[in-house]
């Protein structure tokens, strides 16, 4: 069996799950129950008196809470409930791949995290930056959520961010910029943030440069306690999203329950044809029994090998 038919395999599993604690189904939120195509159409308003311009790597930002618990998104300081155990549940592999990154030293960093989706309005940003507070919640952890989706950079703008904010694209164009200094650190000791940069008419040139290449291994090699999770592109609209895909370790791949066909991930799947480490989220879950949406997910790897 292939690649791509192993990870269908994987994707028929996650679509039609048994009853198991990894691909449980969370209750729908109180009412009224927020819906993530909706949330992946929505902004936030930059809130610009919660960003420091400190010099170096002294930039600063408080994460705008109100505007994300309205977007659904995860509650670091609320009591626990099923979203932030599945994401919990989610992380778990992901982060015991990248402990045993040592078996396989050859291989890309298992600490650069691609999340991507066939096409927009998955969930792939709102499970990026999700996935990206949880494994900050870790106490020997930091993460790095980087906007790598550089034509609609909307993890930025949930962040609080405008989209003139230098990020990826400002590195990408000069080698000699110091990532450190374009990196913003949250009010979340162990949460960072890249934004994408200003927009470019060269972005599919600019990621599959030597640069990037060169970017993506410094990250990942000089901080080895850091995890990169790349909010990237869909892989069926852009032809950047296979270029970071080729440097990521491993690649959590959303897939929207209510819209995505086997056809699209087919698709999609062919594109990281030879990539080893493809995990699936089930995001946008109808509960039959209310008819109404909840998060439901199932993580777990396809391996090629």
């Amino acid at each position: 069996m292939g690649a791509i038919e192993k990870a269908i395999a994987r994707f028929n599993t996650v679509a039609n799950p048994e009853p198991t604690p990894l691909q449980s189904q969370v209750q729908a939120p109180p009412p009224p129950p927020p819906v993530v195509a909706s949330v992946a159409s929505k902004s936030v308003t930059p809130i610009g008196s919660s960003l420091n311009q400190g010099t170096g790597s002294n930039k600063t930002f408080r994460l705008p809470y109100k505007a994300m618990e309205l977007e659904g998104l995860l509650s670091l300081n609320g009591p626990r409930n099923q979203m932030s155990e599945e994401y919990r549940a989610i992380k778990r592999p992901i982060l015991a791949a990248i402990d045993a990154q040592d078996e396989n030293p050859t291989e890309a960093s298992r600490n650069v995290i691609m999340v991507t989706s066939c096409v927009s309005g998955e969930g792939k940003t709102f499970s990026a930056i999700n996935l990206a507070l949880s494994i900050a919640l870790e106490k020997d952890r930091e993460v790095l959520l980087v906007d790598s989706d550089i034509t609609n950079p909307s993890a930025g703008r949930r962040l609080g961010f405008d989209s003139d904010q230098p990020g990826l694209t400002e590195l990408l164009s000069n080698k000699e910029r110091d990532p450190e200094g374009l990196i913003w650190q949250s009010d979340i000791p162990n949460f960072r943030y890249l934004p994408a940069g200003i927009a470019h008419n060269h972005v599919t040139e600019l990621l599959s440069s030597r640069n990037m290449s060169d970017l993506v291994e410094g990250l990942s090699r000089n901080h080895p306690e850091r995890v990169i999770v790349f909010d990237s592109a869909p892989l069926l609209l852009t032809s950047e999203a296979s270029i970071v895909a080729d440097l990521a370790g491993q690649i959590v791949f959303v897939v929207s329950a209510e819209t995505t066909t086997r056809g699209m991930v087919s698709d999609a799947l062919r594109i990281v044809n030879d990539h080893s480490r493809i995990g699936f989220v089930l995001n946008k879950t109808r509960k039959s029994q209310n008819k109404l949406y909840g998060y439901g997910y199932g993580y777990g790897y396809a391996n090629a090998s």
